[in-house]
């Protein structure tokens, strides 16, 4: 009897994690299946897609929300401080909150700059209710209180602080002055800049942001005072009572910013959180607002500008730079003082994800930690593989593929997953078609430990970890369309996990 041979009628293809990360721009059908509709919980890389490190409580038992987080660090002194209620406490060693360190103020929403002089290096603070604050490393100090009084201005009414070439500058609320006081001074007279014949569209100075711009005449720092609707004068020079040493460079316009603390420095550039986005200043100053797409924050705009018409009022944004993992973060309030998110930018390429789980009103960081200001506790991030013994859930929607058959209908059969972990994990998986984003039903689990970190752990006590392995495990699916799109839920508390390509099993059949 001869035996025919039977058509394989089956598809195997591999596809990469989406390592390209989110994209809330695009029509879902031109979008490249390294990209992602979903990614929570999920960090992009340049080679894989990485379950996001942990949080653990760092100071605990504040009896309201934390607002501010100041980091003090200049020769020996290594300080956090965090600002709750009315008071300001010393968070720089874990345990339960002690006795505030100051106490009596209006608020705890407080904006701070440092400044060194010959007499020492200091924090100075500001909240647009209290006299300003001021940190020399051993003791507090208060405007007026003889030490470095301020003249000039009244320090309850200033709700912006910075350093500019070595002055600190103080932005007056509720108007268009800005106040600068003597070089190399953390006191003494105050002297005032009237911006107000500046601007047309009215509102108040909200921040002050230092620009470094590189050009044929060398390296030099601008001096930029953005309006609370959006427009921006730009300055050069060092003493402005001298039309020969201080100039206005041009004025422009950009969105309108949110928060006062809407400014990070990023680089030589500045970036600004908008209504239009997470702008660097360089590109604002060049588009005028008519090309949204340059924004930092153009990959993920829709989303972006959902946050903003819902959560622009409330307080808590606030952009913050982690190097040390790669990170830039936005982070968004959407309960006052116990909810957020934040959205994450790897700044190694540039791919977003989305965070929760981290409820942060406020980041700093300190000596290359992260550091979040919680309800009612101090947290720092980016550590561990748990939220502070909670389950890290990461949710990823893989952008839809047409697997090189565009308009045939498929049957999707089996997707495998592919992990290096520090144990076993088993995600719930499901392929979505045809741009549909329904959500798993089934529960994924994990076991093992992740063990002990080097440098750490306690020697010939804690257990090492096992080193990374591939998990691969086939998953029977079944759907049904033309396009498939593959959705991977994981949870762990205890491992390490990166997500390196998938599988997909499927057969092809007519148009029909």
């Amino acid at each position: 009897m001869i035996k025919l041979q039977k058509k394989q009628v089956s598809r195997t293809v591999s596809l990469q994690a989406p390592i390209d990360g989110l994209n809330a721009r695009d029509a879902i059908a031109d979008m490249k299946e390294t990209e992602a509709l979903t990614l929570e919980n999920w960090f992009p890389t340049p080679t894989s897609v990485n379950i996001r490190d942990g949080s653990a409580a760092h100071v605990t038992g504040f009896a309201s929300p934390v607002e501010t987080l100041a980091a003090y660090s200049t020769g020996t002194v290594t300080k956090l401080f965090a600002a709750s209620g009315t008071a300001i406490y010393d968070a720089t060693s874990a345990g339960a909150v002690g006795t505030g360190v100051v106490t009596g103020k209006t608020n705890a929403q407080w904006q701070t700059t440092t400044m060194g002089t010959a007499g020492g290096f200091f924090l100075m603070m500001v909240n647009g209710a209290d006299k300003l604050l001021r940190y020399t490393g051993s003791a507090w100090q208060v405007d007026g209180d003889g030490s470095a009084d301020i003249t000039g201005i009244d320090t309850a009414t200033v709700a912006h602080i910075n350093n500019f070439k070595n002055r600190v500058w103080l932005i007056e609320k509720n108007s268009f002055r800005a106040w600068y006081l003597p070089v190399s001074s953390i006191g003494g007279a105050a002297a005032s800049l009237d911006l107000s014949g500046l601007f047309k569209l009215g509102g108040y100075l909200m921040t002050m942001a230092n620009w470094t711009i590189d050009n044929a005449n060398g390296v030099d720092d601008y001096a930029a005072f953005i309006t609370s609707q959006g427009e921006v004068a730009l300055y050069k020079g060092t003493d402005p009572s001298s039309a020969t040493t201080w100039s206005m460079v041009g004025t422009f316009r950009m969105g309108r910013p949110i928060g006062r603390r809407c400014s990070i420095k990023a680089g030589a550039d500045v970036l600004i959180i908008t209504t239009d986005g997470a702008f660097p200043l360089s590109k604002a100053l060049l588009t005028d607002r008519s090309q949204k797409s340059l924004a930092a924050t153009d990959k993920i705009q829709n989303l972006f500008n959902s946050d903003i018409s819902l959560y622009s009022a409330i307080f808590g944004w606030q952009a913050i730079l982690h190097p040390i993992n790669n990170k830039l973060l936005v982070n968004v309030p959407t309960v006052a003082g116990s909810e957020s998110h934040q959205y994450v930018m790897n700044t190694t390429h540039g791919a977003w994800c989305k965070f929760t789980g981290w409820n942060a009103n406020c980041l700093e960081v300190l000596t290359d930690v992260l550091y979040y200001g919680g309800a009612t506790t101090v947290f720092k991030a980016d550590t561990g593989t748990d939220d502070n013994g909670s389950n890290i859930t990461a949710v990823a929607q893989q952008a839809f593929s047409y697997f090189g058959a565009k308009g045939q209908i498929k049957h999707f059969k089996m997707v495998r997953p592919v992990f290096s972990a520090d144990g076993d994990i088993s995600p719930a998986v499901l392929m979505n078609v045809d741009f549909q984003q329904n959500r798993t039903t089934v529960a994924p689990s994990f076991s093992g430990s992740g063990g002990a970190a080097w440098d750490t752990a306690t020697w010939d006590v804690d257990s090492w970890a096992a080193p990374n392995t591939l998990v691969r495990k086939w998953q029977a699916v079944s759907s049904i369309g033309t396009s498939g799109g593959l959705r991977v839920v994981t949870a762990t508390s205890t491992i390490g996990c990166k997500w390196q390509s998938s599988d997909i099993v499927f057969e092809v059949g007519g148009i029909l």
